[in-house]
C-alpha cells in the first residue's frame, strides 16, 4: 500500500458510515449499540428498514477486536485479543465518554475534531496527536467525511522494557511518556501534541499505517521501529502541552530508572544491587517491578540476557557454549531449552535462519 491508496483507503465511505451519515442517533441508542456484539458485515443489509436508516439493532461504532463494558455509568474499551490495534474511528456518529484499561494514542489524520478529556472540551486539528492514559475519561463529538482520526490502542506486554528504554530520557516530557507506555503511574494524564508542521511525524504515521492496513499480515517489529521513530520525533518537538492530573501516584519515575538500569545492567546486576542503587529494599525494587510490569525482576533479567544471547548469534562468530556463558548459563542444556522457549527454535536453527534472511518470522514470544 503506497500513500495515495491509504488515503484511499481512509476516506471511502464504509457501508456502516453510508447508513450513519443522515441520521442522528441518541445517546441511549448509541450505549446501545456499543454495549452490544458487532454485527458481521452479511447481516447489515437484514439489520436496515427500507429507508436505509439504522435499526437500533446495529453495532455502530467500533470494529470486533473492540468491546465494551459498563463500569458504573461510564463505558470502558477492552481489547479482544490482539496486544496492539489501529483502527479508523467510525464517522457520523458521536462516541460517548468512555475510559479503558489500554495506552492509547488518537491521531488527526484530517479535518477537525471535537474531544471532550476529563471535562475539558478541545478542538483537534490535522496534525493533533494525543496521548492518553489509562482511565482517561474522553468522548469524541460526531465528526464528518473529511474527518479522519486514527486510534492507536496496546496492551502493556507490547511495549516491552528495551522499547522503553529507547525513548527514555532525563526531561520530563520524555519520562511521561515511558510512566504512559510502561503502565508506571495512575495519574489521569495525557500529552497533546501539535505537529501539522513537522513533515517526519505525519510520514511515519502514513508508514505506520500502510504497515497496518496493507497487509494482511503486518509485521509488529516493523510497526514497533516505526513507533520508536515516531515517539523520538515528538519528544523532539517544542509544540505539546502536558495534562497532569495530581492522583494517586505509583513509582511513576523511579520504575521507568529501575527498568531503564536493568536494560544497562543486565549481564551483571542483581535484584540486591539494582536496590542498592535506588536506595531501596531488593523487598521494594520487586514489588515495583512486579507491579507495574506484572514480571519478576529475574524474568526480566533473563529476557535481556536472552535478546542479547539472539543478537550474538546474528552478528558473531561465538560458538554457542561461548554465547550462553556470557549471559551466565553455564548450564548449556538449560540455555538450549530456555532459548528454544522463547524463539521457537534451537539457537543452531536461529543461527542458520538469520543467515539466510528468514528471522521476520522468529520474534520473541
Amino acid at each position: 500500500m503506497n500513500y495515495e491508496e491509504l488515503d484511499h483507503f481512509l476516506f471511502e465511505l464504509t457501508d456502516l458510515e453510508i447508513k450513519l451519515k443522515d441520521n442522528d442517533l441518541t445517546d441511549e441508542i448509541i450505549k446501545s449499540r456499543i454495549l452490544s456484539p458487532a454485527l458481521s458485515e452479511e447481516r447489515l443489509s437484514v439489520q436496515n428498514n427500507s429507508r436505509g436508516v439504522p435499526n437500533q439493532s446495529m453495532a455502530i461504532t467500533h470494529p470486533s477486536i473492540y468491546h465494551y463494558t459498563l463500569d458504573g455509568d461510564v463505558l470502558r474499551l477492552n481489547v479482544t485479543g490482539e496486544i496492539f490495534a489501529i483502527s479508523r474511528h467510525t464517522r457520523f456518529v458521536k462516541m460517548l465518554t468512555h475510559t479503558h484499561n489500554l495506552f492509547e494514542m488518537n491521531y488527526i489524520y484530517s479535518g477537525t475534531f471535537y474531544q471532550e478529556i476529563q471535562g475539558e472540551r478541545f478542538e483537534l486539528k490535522e496534525g493533533d496527536l494525543i496521548i492518553l492514559n489509562k482511565n482517561v475519561e474522553h468522548s469524541i463529538e460526531k465528526s464528518g467525511e473529511n474527518d479522519i482520526l486514527i486510534n492507536f490502542l496496546a496492551k502493556n506486554e507490547f511495549f516491552d522494557s528495551s522499547f522503553i528504554y529507547k525513548i527514555l530520557g532525563d526531561n520530563i516530557l520524555s519520562k511521561t511518556i515511558a510512566s504512559i507506555i510502561a503502565d508506571a503511574s495512575k495519574e489521569k494524564s495525557f500529552l497533546l501534541f501539535h505537529t501539522s508542521n513537522n513533515w517526519q511525524i505525519k510520514q511515519t504515521i502514513q508508514n505506520i499505517l500502510c504497515e497496518s492496513f496493507g497487509s494482511k499480515n503486518a509485521n509488529r517489529e516493523i510497526i514497533k521501529s516505526y513507533l520508536t521513530i515516531l515517539f523520538s520525533r515528538l519528544l523532539e518537538s517544542d509544540s505539546y502541552k502536558m495534562f497532569l492530573n495530581n492522583g494517586t501516584r505509583k513509582s511513576s519515575i523511579s520504575v521507568i530508572e529501575i527498568i531503564a538500569y536493568i536494560n544497562k545492567h543486565y549481564l551483571n546486576t542483581t535484584l540486591v544491587q539494582t536496590a542498592e542503587h535506588f536506595r531501596y529494599s531488593a523487598e521494594h525494587v520487586g514489588r515495583i517491578i512486579k507491579n507495574v510490569t506484572g514480571k519478576s525482576f529475574s524474568t526480566l533479567v533473563q529476557e535481556q540476557k536472552f535478546i542479547h544471547a539472539a543478537l550474538q548469534l546474528k552478528l558473531t562468530n561465538q560458538t554457542i557454549e561461548e554465547i550462553s556463558k556470557e549471559i551466565g548459563y553455564n548450564n548449556l542444556t538449560f540455555f538450549y531449552r530456555k532459548f528454544y522457549s522463547l524463539y521457537g527454535v534451537t539457537p543452531k536453527e536461529y543461527r542458520r535462519l538469520v543467515t539466510q534472511g528468514e528471522s521476520n518470522s522468529i520474534l520473541l514470544k
